[in-house]
């Protein structure tokens, strides 16, 4: 802080001018001209003062007030003193010049030299404290010109130079002497300096950011007037109460103390350590004298040696207290070493480690260093810090817990972390309080505090959190911006920032580049020193904070909450329950153009929100058939889920996002209705699966995995729909039998193709017959046949099913016959074999009885000459054993989980049976 030219000035010569005004006081006595000031500076070296620049509104006022106060009270001691003066007959005389005075006469003992020192120092002090309130601009355009960032810095060394001869004059006023008689210039001194820094105070830090007076002048300057606002007053106390012989040693001593006081007193164990060790020791030296003749009998033989180890175990403990507090100063290290090895960042990581240490010296004040070693994690401080009762270390809590999950993500230690949260509702219900904070100044703090909510979320239940959801809705209720705020971008103005605090080839090439610079202009000592300085940042500064992203606003966090959540069915009851929950997704997606009318917030609360309604879409169990139902009745979804297929800029991820939500949404049947009535999205899944649109352009959305899911998509959409069916078939521009039969011959989409395929044809027969499909299917025929012989699952399924729609399309028997004779029986062995290895229905492809039922049915109806193949492999024994085993199952096409969600339209699996064997045996009679 005091390094740094804007901030540091503000700081300092805010403080010299409150010290300053207190030794101005006429009610004060001399004994407290001395206390008040040490006091003063003790209470503003806690205060977190920073420059203008970086306040509140609000506290910007309390600033402004201060300073208003602070002006009127010099303007009255002024007033007084001009009075006085006047009274006095002095304020005439004083404006005589000197050169026409007696000889022998002193003027710096004179009533007007005081006057004038009075002038300069309070005159100094009132047009500082204006520049502070009002800072006009035409002098901070002054201090940040080109004769401004040169001046100014050379007034800071004068400054600092007269700093050190001032202090040299008060510990030894004889070193400035006007016949024989002391000369006080720390009026003018201060005068000067007050000066510098209220101008530095508005010079901004771009036009201050030079190396030399940055690293250098900046911190001597303060530091000295510091010094210099504090040594005066013990100086002139201590010459006038104990003479000139011992006013060096105690001013200068007493002067030590106070500053290095000034660090120690973080708390009150430092100044009761000291008045500890004094009076034991005072004790210790006249306890013998005390007690040198004891009458006999009157007290013990052990109460002196008893008395003595009491005052030995106080001494110690007083100076062991001394020692802490001491060693304290040099805990910045570790504790700075701790902020690196944690890769905390910013001033807030640095300010959680520094809450941490004070805990961690309570916890081993109170239970001892060896006890609570075992105990001092920052995970235990971050979990048993949650419910306490300051906001500082509640934030502090949740930066530390938000850092430990994000760097053991692949450790052990993480799933450790996450279940001591878990061990505690209260806790958790405290994280989950922090996501309703409305307040603007608390949006860091619900942003880091759902990144650790959205780490648990995958392991959260949401029954035994009460008011979960209505915290985690309220994040979607926020602005979809940057969770960045007042307080945050104070944090990170005030947070150290170096070139090199990057860490990184871009932080050690400003480096380099700063120290060419000085190079070229300085000697090869000062080039050593800088580069011990920068050297020294580089190892202690904090680094940067990384700059929030969209990605970081409430709304995203809050999706991603939500779609961790929905990884548990409970946790989707739960949602479902919630009034309103689903809309505020559903909204959310609703744009116009994914590139040119909407911005980055939009693109990742429209990827945010699709990636939640696919979790819900692709939820299974009943709970499952229930959220699809309720994501159907919101009107807008369907429409919103269109905007996104119609833009040719969306990327990939999303499109794909959208297909899947589509096809979950198709397994119910009044939402397959809907969504094939949209020649929009049918004419984007199939521009999607097919590989161009129908003017024949190459699709540019050609990935495997999306036409795969728009494949899937289209699939789904025309089960027992010939609604659908008819329109994918009249799609313009394609030739889908033909497109299809090409897919058959390629393995990663065969099955999809297939089962399109398969549905066409079994309820656009009609419909194929007049376009004249025979021939495609014909030739795609020995292609089906000689994949069925190498397929099984699901697979198998949907190609037996398919040859089986194209026997009924084809319905010639010479070219069904023409088709069998090349491997009709080994199709035959292969289509008992499956029969009979599954009496037990599989859900993932529940239909394969029945489609190898239809196929028997459809090669005996019109090549009746298998009918005695059929025989003598068995099909009757087969057909027998599915007739005696029905099942539920097969009664459905589409299991998700353990629901059937699409029912089997058509005659029953028995009676198909019953149909089957009656042909046979026709035949065979």
């Amino acid at each position: 802080m005091l390094g740094r030219p804007q901030e540091g000035n503000e700081v300092v010569l805010l403080m010299g001018i409150w010290i300053d005004l207190v030794t101005w006081l006429p009610f004060i006595t001399p004994i407290f001209t001395g206390i008040l000031p040490l006091v003063l500076l003790i209470l503003m070296s806690k205060m977190q003062l920073r420059g203008a620049s970086q306040l509140t509104s609000r506290a910007r006022g309390c600033r402004r007030l201060q300073l208003w106060a602070v002006l009127t009270a010099f303007l009255i001691i002024y007033a007084l003193c001009l009075m006085e003066a006047w009274a006095e007959g002095h304020l005439n005389i004083s404006l005589i010049p000197m050169f026409i005075r007696g000889e022998g006469y002193n003027y710096y003992q004179t009533p007007a030299f005081d006057l004038a020192c009075a002038s300069a120092e309070i005159l100094s002090q009132v047009v500082a404290v204006l520049l502070l309130i009002f800072r006009p601009q035409i002098v901070a355009n002054l201090t940040n010109n080109h004769w401004g960032r040169w001046l100014l810095p050379l007034a800071k060394v004068i400054s600092a130079l007269g700093l050190a001869f001032g202090s040299a004059v008060a510990v030894w006023p004889p070193a400035l002497s006007s016949g024989n008689q002391v000369v006080d210039p720390s009026s003018f001194i201060i005068a000067f300096t007050v000066a510098v820094l209220s101008l530095g105070s508005i010079q901004t830090p771009a036009a201050a950011n030079n190396l030399f007076v940055g690293c250098w002048i900046d911190v001597i300057l303060h530091i000295l007037f510091l010094w210099f606002s504090m040594i005066t007053t013990p100086a002139g106390l201590y010459r006038d109460l104990l003479g000139p012989r011992l006013f060096t040693s105690l001013a200068a001593g007493t002067t030590s103390v106070l500053l290095v006081a000034v660090l120690l007193i973080g708390n009150l164990q430092f100044p009761a350590a000291v008045v500890q060790v004094l009076i034991s020791s005072s004790r210790l030296e006249h306890l013998q004298f005390d007690y040198h003749q004891p009458q006999e009998g009157s007290i013990s033989p052990n109460m002196l040696p008893a008395i003595k180890v009491f005052y030995v175990l106080a001494l110690c403990q007083g100076s062991l207290y001394i020692m802490a507090s001491i060693l304290g100063l040099f805990s910045f290290f570790p504790r700075r070493s701790l902020v690196f090895q944690s890769q905390f960042r910013g001033q807030r990581g640095a300010k959680a480690i520094d809450l941490y240490y004070e805990w961690s010296y309570a916890a081993c004040m109170e239970t001892g260093l060896f006890a609570a070693k075992k105990t001092m994690s920052l995970a235990r401080f971050a979990v048993d810090s949650l419910n306490s009762n300051s906001g500082a270390i509640r934030l502090a809590a949740v930066i530390v817990l938000g850092n430990l999950l994000h760097q053991r993500e692949t450790d052990y230690s993480r799933q450790e972390l996450r279940s001591k949260i878990m061990r505690s509702n209260k806790k958790l219900s405290t994280l989950v309080g922090m996501l309703g904070w409305a307040d603007v100044r608390h949006r860091y703090v619900r942003l880091t505090a759902a990144k650790v909510i959205a780490s648990l979320a995958d392991i959260l239940t949401i029954a035994e959190i009460p008011g979960m959801l209505k915290s985690v809705s309220s994040l979607l209720d926020a602005d979809n911006q940057p969770a960045t705020n007042e307080q945050g971008r104070h944090d990170e103005e005030t947070s150290v920032q170096t070139p090199s605090a990057k860490r990184g080839n871009a932080g050690s090439q400003d480096t380099n580049e700063q120290l060419e610079h000085v190079q070229e202009n300085n000697g090869g000592y000062c080039n050593w020193a800088c580069w011990c300085w920068q050297r020294m940042k580089e190892k202690w500064s904090v680094l940067e904070e990384l700059p929030l992203t969209y990605q970081d606003s409430l709304p995203i966090m809050g999706m991603v909450i939500l779609e961790r959540l929905a990884h548990d069915p409970d946790n989707c009851a739960e949602i479902i329950k919630a009034p309103c929950l689903i809309s505020k997704p559903i909204t959310l997606i609703s744009y116009t153009t994914y590139s040119e009318s909407s911005n980055d917030e939009q693109q990742h609360a429209i990827c945010s929100s699709l990636n939640f309604v696919r979790r819900l879409a692709i939820t299974g169990e009943s709970i499952g058939v229930e959220l699809r139902q309720e994501l159907c009745k919101n009107p807008f979804l369907l429409n919103n889920l269109e905007c996104v297929l119609e833009d040719s800029h969306v990327s990939p991820e999303v499109m794909k996002l959208v297909i899947d939500i589509l096809a979950k949404l198709a397994l119910d049947e009044d939402a397959r209705k809907e969504i094939g009535s949209s020649k929009v999205t049918i004419c984007k899944l199939m521009h999607t699966f097919i590989g161009r649109d129908g003017d024949g352009l190459v699709n540019s959305y050609y990935d495997q995995l999306l036409r795969m899911a728009a494949g899937e998509a289209l699939a789904i959409l025309t089960m027992e729909s010939p609604a659908n069916c008819l329109a994918v078939l009249e799609e313009p521009g394609y030739e889908l039998i033909k497109d299809l039969k090409n897919m058959l011959c390629e393995d990663e989409h065969r099955y999809v193709a297939a089962s399109l395929l398969e549905n066409v044809c079994a309820h656009s027969v009609d419909k194929l017959r007049h376009q004249g499909a025979s021939d495609h299917l014909s030739s795609a025929f020995p292609i089906v046949m000689e994949n069925v012989m190498s397929a099984g699952g699901k697979q198998l399924e949907s190609l037996i099913g398919l040859l089986s729609q194209i026997c009924d399309v084809i319905r010639e028997p010479y070219v069904l016959d023409l088709q069998l004779q090349t491997n009709g029986s080994g199709l035959v062995q292969k289509l008992v074999g499956t029969l009979n290895s599954n009496r037990k229905p599989n859900p993932e492809y529940p239909r394969m009885r029945r489609v190898i039922v239809e196929l028997v049915i459809s090669i005996v109806k019109f090549c009746p000459r298998y009918a005695t193949i059929f025989r003598e492999a068995g099909m009757m024994e087969a057909l027998t054993k599915v007739e005696r085993t029905p099942s539920k199952v097969e009664n459905y096409r589409v299991f998700y989980g353990n629901i059937g969600v699409v029912r089997e339209g058509g005659s029953s699996l028995t009676a198909l049976v019953a149909t089957a064997k009656e042909l046979i045996h026709s035949v065979l009679n």
